[in-house]
Parts: C-alpha cells; structure tokens; sequence
C-alpha cells in the first residue's frame, strides 16, 4: 500500500482513519502481520500519532475488533427492525452466518481472543444484545410463553458458540466428513437445524 502524504486531520477524523487503515490491512495481512509502524506509515501519520490515540498494537487490534462487533450488532437491529421485532432464532442464526462468512472478521476475533488478557472485546455489548432479544421476543410472544432471561440468555450463548465454532472449523470438519467445504448447501443446512434447535429450546420445548 502507498504510503500517503501526511498532513493536519481533526483527531476524530485521525482515529477513524487509523481504524480504516488498520482493519484493511489486518484483512490482507492477518493480525499478525501488521503494527502500529505499518499503519502509521499507510495512513501518513506519525507512529507516535497512533500510539497515542491506541496505545499498543493490541489495543488497536481491539479497537477494530470492537467496531466490526458494533456493525454486527448493527446487522441485527436492521434484521429486528424489519422484522417489526425479534428476527427471532432463524433470522438471529442467519445474521450470525452472514457476518462470519467474513473470514477476515473470524480471523480478527480469534486472534482476539488468544491475545486478551481480560474478558474478549466480543463480550462488550452482549447483555444489550440479550435486551433487545427480550424486547423484541415480547412483541412476537404472549405473555404466557414469554420465557425467562436465563433462557434468552442460554440461547444467544449456544447460538454464538455453534455459530463461531463452524466458521472456525467448518473446513476441515467438513472435509473429514467427506463433503466440499465450498458447497453453501452445508452451511445452509447447518444454519436451519441450529436454528431449529434454539427455537425449541427459547420456547421451552422438549
């Protein structure tokens, strides 16, 4: 990537180019294949500059991390909001395909999560992930099969796990499996059983 000419930004609009600059390269390179040096160098601003706003290489990892996490949340409320409430665990399953179809993004967030010394930036948000489920599970449910939060709760977990693991390993699980990990149709059928599997379990079914 050229380097580009440096001169005066706002720093909001320093931070934001930073984060564009970093999460293309990321993409291209893998995390570990890039620093605060690189980044520096394709924005046109100083290492000292991006130390500054991020700190370490890792927070700056973190920092794109958190910003694909909000565009994913984003995915979501687009989905309820179209939906005129919860996608529910059909649409919550194919809004969590959709983003980790994104191996660049599945690749940050397992770097993420092997570099992190505390609790992984893809927890930030998710007890607000868990209340807009609520809300929305309220608009589509009647009081009476409303269910309770730990269940919303074990659902969005054993979603974002199932969901995760597959992107992860879906490869070479496949593979071993006998079948062409390209082929959409496992994915898809993957995607409609775990769906059909938290909808059971959300409304308390055996």
């Amino acid at each position: 990537m050229a380097e580009r000419q440096r001169r005066r930004r706002a720093p909001e609009q320093s931070r934001e180019e930073i984060l564009d600059a970093a999460t293309e390269l990321i993409a291209r390179y893998g995390p570990n294949g890039v620093g605060l040096r690189r980044v520096a160098d394709a924005v046109g601003v100083t290492h000292g500059l991006v130390t500054h706003y991020f700190g370490t290489y890792d927070a700056l990892v973190q920092a794109v991390l958190r910003r694909e996490n909000e565009r994913q949340r984003e995915r979501l409320r687009e989905r309820m909001r179209a939906d005129q409430g919860v996608p529910y665990s059909e649409g919550m399953t194919r809004v969590l395909f959709e983003t980790l179809a994104d191996e660049r993004y599945v690749r940050l967030w397992a770097w993420s999560m092997l570099h992190a010394e505390g609790p992984g930036t893809v927890s930030e948000g998710l007890s607000g992930f868990v209340d807009a489920m609520e809300a929305g599970i309220r608009i589509v449910l009647p009081e009476d099969r409303m269910p309770d939060r730990a269940r919303i709760e074990a659902v969005v977990l054993l979603g974002l796990s199932a969901s995760y693991g597959f992107a992860l390993g879906k490869r070479s699980w496949l593979a071993g499996l006998g079948h062409d990990p390209a082929e959409p149709a496992h994915g898809d059928a993957f995607r409609t059983a775990l769906a059909s599997v938290l909808a059971h379990h959300l409304e308390g079914e055996s």
